[in-house]
């Protein structure tokens, strides 16, 4: 069983507040009453992060809070693989993950963080790249068009299919 061990969020004393057994696949943390786990502080969003069961690994990812979410001290911009004894900062809540399961990659000793993990990109940030780099080249093209529409080049009609 998998759970979290809420410290309070106001005092840096450690003191257990809750602790948060994750019996569902998905957890929903943030300050909406529809969350599973509900942080009622300051500076957490409706919705601000999720954890999900998925093939033996629980998966923790943001969603957009605006203190971010932080697995030992690293802010995580995609879905990240939580292990035994792991630290999470959702805003100001600090909680601690800890698993009994065996098979689960949580059970894991914690591995140490690795510097180039910083410069791995994510499925998502790669997508929004090349998205933007689309974009950008229509609107050079489009730019293009227009200039040489302006200058007397060519006129609307020769982009027509059967020449209009």
């Amino acid at each position: 069983m998998a759970k979290l061990i809420i410290y309070e969020a106001y005092t840096n004393t450690g003191t257990v507040f809750e602790t948060f057994e994750l019996v569902d696949n998905r957890i929903l943390i943030g300050s909406d009453p529809e969350c599973q786990l509900i942080l009622d502080v300051p500076d957490i969003d409706p919705m601000h992060a999720s954890l999900e069961l998925r093939d033996h690994h629980w998966f923790l990812q943001d969603l957009g809070g605006p203190g971010g979410t932080a697995v030992n001290g690293r802010l995580i911009e995609g879905p990240t693989i939580l292990r035994h004894n792991e630290m999470i900062e959702v805003g100001v809540v600090k909680m601690r993950f800890v698993t009994t399961e065996p098979g689960v990659t949580a059970a894991m000793p914690p591995m140490e963080p690795d510097e180039d993990a910083a410069a791995q990109v994510s499925g998502r940030v790669w997508f929004a790249t090349l998205t933007g780099f689309t974009v950008l080249i229509l609107l050079a093209i489009g730019a293009l068009l227009l200039l040489a529409y302006s200058l007397g080049i060519f006129t609307l009609s020769d982009l027509l299919p059967f020449g209009g």
